[in-house]
């Protein structure tokens, strides 16, 4: 019973606190699917390296948690958007935004938070470059959902045949479009992140990765990245394993993966990518923090 009550509270918690990110997300994503000019999205954001690179960018300019990036990528995919673009969008937007980057760089210095800003970039073109490749030459076998907007038809995206094929997207019917699409995963999300939290003792991440060494890195990344942790809460957390002993290269990978995906954004992400998707991006996520805190041990 006492199991079942902080469940509860910390599914009601964490559901809060991620609720306004989530929707504000939703939001952006409709407003890119009704506002954003269709040759803007074709030029820009279609495909490519170039398109990688400015969505990478654009991601990194936005506030947001990683559940919040979900449906701004579902907006972009509506848009006529390739896999890479929408993944290199999906991985830079929860690891740079303009504030985490002064926050970084008050509370661990500049070396983070150069290296925070070129991990972004970097690995969200990688990432992008994976999933164009898969796209390419296994498409079919990924069984990659198909963009809404390609739908026959779909609630609120201005299709339906006939003449409302022609009629002009209104907002609310996206924004209601977008929520049902990602609410079922997001709330399966939250329910499974809240589980963990309960189930885990307080001093279980301290424990196992307050040490330094190959250990250290694995254990980093295997809790880091399918922990959910707040936009920003990422920093002091990272800043209190230092002081208990844990290297720069293992606190590196643990404040990528910690912020960067979790297993409520893994499992919304199937809806874009699909389940075999899936794990090709969760087993790039793992390298990628691995990788980029061993960089940054050697560099920094």
């Amino acid at each position: 019973m006492e199991y079942l009550y902080s469940f509860a509270k910390e599914f009601l918690s964490l559901t809060w606190l991620v609720l306004p990110y989530f929707l504000g997300g939703a939001a952006f994503g409709a407003a890119l699917d009704v506002f954003l000019r269709p040759e803007f999205a074709l030029k820009h954001l279609r495909g490519g390296w170039l398109s990688m690179a400015k969505a990478a960018v654009l991601g990194m300019v936005m506030p947001g948690c990683s559940c919040a990036t979900m449906p701004m990528a579902e907006g972009l995919r509506r848009k006529g958007a390739d896999l890479g673009t929408v993944t290199s969008f999906l991985l830079a937007s929860p690891l740079v935004s303009p504030q985490t980057l002064i926050l970084t760089f008050a509370v661990l210095g500049w070396k983070f938070t150069l290296a925070r800003a070129l991990a972004a970039l970097l690995g969200a073109m990688g990432v992008g470059a994976l999933f164009i490749w898969l796209e390419k030459h296994y498409g079919a076998a990924l069984e990659i959902p198909a963009p809404a907007a390609d739908k026959k038809c779909c609630s609120g995206c201005g299709c339906g045949g006939g003449a409302e094929e022609d009629e002009p997207k209104k907002f609310w019917p996206v924004f209601v479009d977008i929520l049902k699409d990602l609410g079922k995963y997001f709330l399966i999300g939250m329910a499974i992140a809240s589980l963990l939290t309960v189930l885990l003792p307080p001093g279980f991440i301290m424990k196992y990765i307050g040490a330094s060494g190959p250990l250290a890195y694995l254990a980093s990344a295997l809790l880091g990245v399918p922990l959910y942790v707040c936009e920003g809460e990422e920093i002091p957390l990272t800043l209190s394993l230092m002081k208990l002993g844990l290297g720069p290269g293992p606190a590196f990978t643990f404040l990528l993966g910690s912020v960067g995906t979790c297993i409520p954004t893994m499992i919304m992400s199937q809806k874009l990518i699909g389940r075999r998707g899936l794990l090709f991006y969760a087993a790039y996520w793992l390298v990628f923090a691995l990788t980029a805190g061993l960089l940054f041990s050697v560099f920094a």
